[in-house]
């Protein structure tokens, strides 16, 4: 049977959505967050797609996202960054925009240098917000980052790879 043949079978046109979806990346696209015209403002990316689930940090508009998946109930989980290190979770999806709605957004991300309160010549970007977890890089002191979010003194940054790790608000000026 021809393409045009298969094409015409209920189980043809499964079969070639099934293998888009697998060619394509079923879902993934690219968004921002977008908390309004306040740029201090930020959005919560939840463990998990619920108002009471706890928040793994709070993102400023302008943060990039990728859409991971639909989660249901006006939530979508998302991943922000790449490189050595990406952070993932769940946020409301009205405040997700994509395309050219993406474009009016405000940004509220902020670019930062690196300092050393310890009298070092570079710091560990962590992973995750505390000085006990594992380290993603070594960032020289006056490297700049980008600011995405926060979670208690703790700022989620950005570096040139698109990695996202945590330092302590006293190692950035």
């Amino acid at each position: 049977m021809d393409m045009a043949g298969i094409l015409k079978t209920a189980a043809g046109c499964a079969l070639l959505a099934g293998m888009l979806m697998l060619c394509g990346g079923a879902y993934a696209q690219t968004a921002v967050v977008d908390n309004g015209s306040n740029p201090d403002s930020q959005l919560n990316l939840r463990k998990e797609p619920s108002t009471d689930a706890g928040s793994v940090g709070k993102f400023y508009s302008g943060t990039e996202v990728e859409i991971v998946s639909d989660a249901g109930g006006g939530w979508s989980e998302v991943s922000i960054g790449g490189g050595q290190n990406s952070v993932g979770g769940y946020m409301m999806s009205s405040y997700l925009k994509s395309g050219s709605e993406a474009s009016g957004v405000v940004d509220g991300t902020r670019d930062k240098q690196v300092v050393s309160p310890y009298g070092t010549q570079s710091v560990v970007l962590r992973d995750r917000p505390s000085n006990s977890y594992d380290a993603v890089a070594m960032l020289a002191v006056g490297e700049s980052v980008t600011v995405i979010g926060v979670s208690g003194s703790f700022y989620f940054v950005q570096i040139g790879d698109d990695s996202v790790g945590c330092l302590s608000g006293d190692e950035l000026n």
